[in-house]
């Protein structure tokens, strides 16, 4: 080969090499292009985008490697979204309060909570400083106890206060604050609250109970004493009047003491059932047919310029009440409305059959599912400020002037209503007029009726047996059951009454004992005499009742008549019992 035909071949070669290395470029830099593009597209969010790049150098390597990760951040992104869509739902149905406050005390992040708890939209509480939903009283303890959080890495002690509501009303709840942990956002506080309004009302309504327990057993005590006192004065005043003529000048001031007492006696029973320890005689009630009567006497009270409207709900059922507390709980409700009403308004009583389902939202504890009869008293004054709304049924709380009341009209109504197991709500707000509904649950139908029975043999044939500590009551007793004929044997307490029993030959008719004495009372002789003398009537006689299931408890042939009493109230419990 010659020198010329070998340079072509050189040159050739070195042609075809140079051909191929460009095209080898070219197919390198389209791949490379590929490549950049389809991970510019992962990065804008396409994680199934692919450059289609294969092979074994350095830009397959790199394609299956970018491939991979992008599988990878498709499961950590798929992870993500569903751990967010969870972290969500919890927040979402979370009772409590989760918000985050930053540096200068702005609310930053807020769980939809806060906003359904509170009522505000959103955008109004983000970025607001935090002291413009604290109450006033409350935003200095809070910002203090807020800065002292934001030092410490633990929880420290929950605080208490209030937030601001969006119709103007306070919320109250308890919070936990605490700074987050390895974090270097602008948050420099996470706060998790709760609402404890419910848990207030609790401590209120009890905080209420003990302080009625307590009030309950003293005037129990006192009015045990008033009771018997007033007994004496009362009996012995009406067995003076039945013997003086008509127009004897001494029936004027007997008729006098006579009202007195009876307006004490009622101050008492008053005072005994805010305390809730009047014993009641309770029966069945017509509200309807209670209130009807109680309408007619109603005008002279409240005056001319209110305006009653009576709303009766037709075939309402009967209630177990006392009658007489059931006047008084509409009596002392239409006064607190009348003097709520200076100008004049409009005084509305209604009843109503209500039936309070299990998922009813009135239901709670001291308003458990039933039906019920709800009387409701409704009135058109000044209203009752937010501030003195949970303290109204404290005794002798009043916001009347002075000489106005003596704050035991809504305290007895509460003692009232409870003692009848029923429950008392009011609303009100000043300038709107108040609202105060009572549930009293309604009877159930018994079988059966209390009638005059057979008629009574000769009353000189029968023996009674006075049990009474109080030597003034027992004289006065002993005094009405001999004028009505009756055979009258004394006891100045259980034991002495069980002495007279075992030491007398005759047949005793009844027993007649008071409830509280010394040595023995009432209660345990009834047990002492049901072992003994099954069968043998007792009347008790009291003012008031520590326990009065265990009166219930006796059973049959069992009585009470309520201190302070008259004859002719004493004359006829005998005779429905000796009947």
């Amino acid at each position: 080969m010659n020198e010329a035909t070998y340079t072509y071949w050189v040159l050739g070669f070195l042609g075809v090499c140079l051909a191929a290395w460009f095209w080898l470029e070219r197919d390198r830099a389209r791949r490379g292009e590929r490549l950049i593009a389809a991970t510019r597209r992962m990065a804008a969010g396409d994680l199934e985008a692919r450059a289609g790049v294969r092979g074994h150098d350095d830009l397959g390597v790199l394609a299956d490697a970018i491939a991979q990760m992008a599988e990878r951040l498709k499961t950590l992104g798929a992870t993500y979204h569903e751990r967010q869509e969870w972290f969500g739902l919890l927040l979402e149905h979370s009772s409590d309060l989760i918000f985050t406050l930053d540096a200068e005390w702005r609310i930053g992040f807020a769980g939809p909570s806060l906003p359904r708890f509170l009522g505000w939209p959103m955008d109004r509480m983000v970025r607001r400083p935090l002291a413009e939903f604290l109450h006033p009283e409350d935003a200095e303890a809070v910002l203090a106890a807020l800065g002292a959080a934001s030092g410490r890495p633990d929880p420290g002690e929950p605080i208490a206060f209030r937030l601001l509501h969006v119709d103007g009303s306070w919320r109250s709840v308890e919070a936990i604050a605490c700074p987050p942990r390895n974090w270097s956002g602008a948050e420099r506080i996470v706060v998790t609250a709760r609402d404890i309004g419910a848990r207030e009302r609790l401590e209120r309504e009890l905080a209420q109970a003990q302080q009625m327990a307590v009030l309950g057993r003293f005037a129990g005590g006192v009015a045990h004493d008033f009771d018997n006192l007033l007994t004496a004065i009362q009996g012995y005043t009406s067995l003076l009047l039945r013997d003086l003529r008509p127009d004897d000048s001494q029936r004027e001031g007997l008729e006098e003491i006579r009202q007195s007492s009876e307006r004490a006696a009622g101050l008492t029973r008053q005072i005994l059932a805010f305390g809730r320890r009047h014993a009641a005689e309770s029966g069945p009630v017509d509200l309807n047919g209670l209130i009807g009567n109680l309408v007619r006497l109603l005008p002279p009270l409240i005056g001319d310029d209110l305006a009653l409207v009576t709303v009766l709900a037709p075939s309402i059922g009967m209630v177990r009440a006392d009658a007489g507390q059931l006047e008084q709980v509409i009596m002392n409700l239409v006064v607190n409305a009348r003097d709520a009403m200076p100008d004049g308004g409009r005084l509305t009583i209604a009843t109503a059959n209500e039936h309070i389902s299990d998922f009813d939202s009135r239901a709670s504890p001291e308003l458990p599912p039933g039906r019920y009869v709800m009387l409701t008293v409704r009135d058109t004054g000044t209203g009752i400020d937010p501030a003195a709304l949970p303290s109204i049924f404290e005794p002798f709380f009043t916001t009347k002037e002075l000489g106005r009341g003596l704050g035991l009209g809504l305290a007895t109504v509460y003692g009232i209503v409870k003692q009848c197991e029923g429950h008392i709500d009011v609303e009100s707000a000043p300038g709107r007029g108040t609202s105060v509904r009572v549930y009293l649950p309604m009877a159930r139908a018994e079988s059966g009726a209390y009638g005059p029975g057979a008629p009574n043999p000769a009353r000189s044939e029968r023996i009674i047996l006075l049990v009474e500590d109080e030597e003034p009551v027992r004289l006065f007793a002993k005094a009405a059951l001999e004028e009505q004929g009756y055979r009258v044997l004394e006891a100045g307490h259980g034991w002495d009454a069980l002495m007279r029993l075992s030491e007398f030959d005759g047949t005793i008719n009844l027993v007649i004992a008071d409830v509280m004495m010394p040595e023995m009372g009432g209660s345990e002789l009834a047990r002492r005499l049901a072992i003994e003398r099954p069968g043998l009537p007792i009347l008790f006689l009291s003012g008031y009742t520590d326990d009065e299931m265990t009166l219930r408890g006796l059973g049959p042939p069992s009585a009470f008549v309520q201190k302070p009493f008259t004859p002719d109230v004493l004359a006829r419990r005998v005779r429905e019992l000796l009947g």
